[in-house]
C-alpha cells in the first residue's frame, strides 16, 4: 500500500499517486515476465508515463506505456495501463470510471490494434473518507449501504469482457484489476483481501492481471 499511503492525504486528481503505482506495475511486469523484461533490458521496449498517445484523430493523455523506440508524439504503443480511483460517491464515479475505461480502451486500439489496453480500478469501502481537496471540508454526505454499494461497483467492473484478440471489439481492455482498499484519508489505508475483493482465482484479481498482461505479451510480440 506505499502507492497510496505516501504522502498520506491521498488525491484522486494527482499524479503522485498514479505515478508510484505505476512503478510497481512496471516492477511487477518485469519481475514475471521473462519476454516483457528482456524487451525492456534490450531497449527494444521503452516506459513512458503520462504520454500523449495519438490516433488518427484524437490524443489523449495515458498514465503508463511501454512503447516502442521512438519518440513522442509519433509514439508505437503494445502495452498501456491506465488507473482509475472511486473514493467516494459510487453511484456517480462508478458511472463515470466506466466510461472512462471505454473510451480509454477504443483510443489505444484506435491507435493500435494490437495495443494490449490494460486497466486498474481501486476502490475504497470507507464511507468516512475525507477528501483533502479545500471543497470537501466538512462535507456532511448522505448514509448508504456501503457493503452493498461497494460490492455492486467491484461487480461491475470486474464484469466488463476482457480482450483477447486484436479482432474482438475495441472497446474491451485486455487486463483489469480491481483493487479494494479501506482508505479515510486520516489514517493509512488498508488492503481489502476479502469479499468484495476478488479472490485468488478471478481474472480482476491483480496477480492474475499482471500474468494475462505478460502471456498477451508473449502471444503477440514474441521475437518482435
Amino acid at each position: 500500500m506505499k502507492w497510496i499511503n505516501a504522502p498520506l492525504g491521498f488525491k484522486p486528481r494527482t499524479q503522485a499517486n498514479s505515478a508510484a503505482l505505476s512503478d510497481f506495475v512496471t516492477a511487477d511486469l518485469q519481475k514475471s515476465c521473462p519476454a516483457f523484461r528482456a524487451a525492456l533490458e534490450s531497449g527494444l521496449l521503452l516506459t513512458s508515463k503520462n504520454p500523449n498517445v495519438q490516433t488518427k484523430v484524437a490524443e489523449r493523455s495515458i498514465d503508463l506505456v511501454f512503447h516502442e523506440k521512438g519518440g513522442s508524439p509519433a509514439l508505437s504503443v503494445r502495452v498501456s495501463v491506465e488507473h482509475k480511483t472511486i473514493m467516494t460517491a459510487h453511484l456517480k464515479a462508478r458511472k463515470n470510471r466506466y466510461g472512462d475505461l471505454i473510451a480509454y480502451c477504443n483510443h489505444m486500439h484506435n491507435h493500435r490494434k494490437d495495443c494490449i489496453a490494460a486497466g486498474i480500478v481501486v476502490v475504497n469501502t470507507s464511507p468516512e473518507y475525507e477528501n483533502p481537496d479545500a471543497f470537501a471540508k466538512g462535507l456532511k454526505r448522505p448514509r448508504f449501504n456501503m457493503e452493498k454499494v461497494v460490492a455492486d461497483t467491484v461487480r461491475i467492473f470486474t464484469a466488463i469482457p476482457l480482450r483477447t484478440s486484436p479482432e474482438d471489439p475495441n472497446d474491451q481492455p485486455e487486463a483489469l484489476a480491481v483493487i479494494v482498499v479501506n482508505y479515510d484519508g486520516t489514517h493509512p489505508a488498508r488492503l481489502i483481501t476479502k469479499p468484495p475483493s476478488p479472490t485468488a482465482s478471478a481474472p480482476s484479481h491483480y496477480g492474475n492481471f499482471i500474468k494475462r498482461i505478460c502471456e498477451l505479451y508473449g502471444g503477440r510480440f514474441s521475437g518482435r
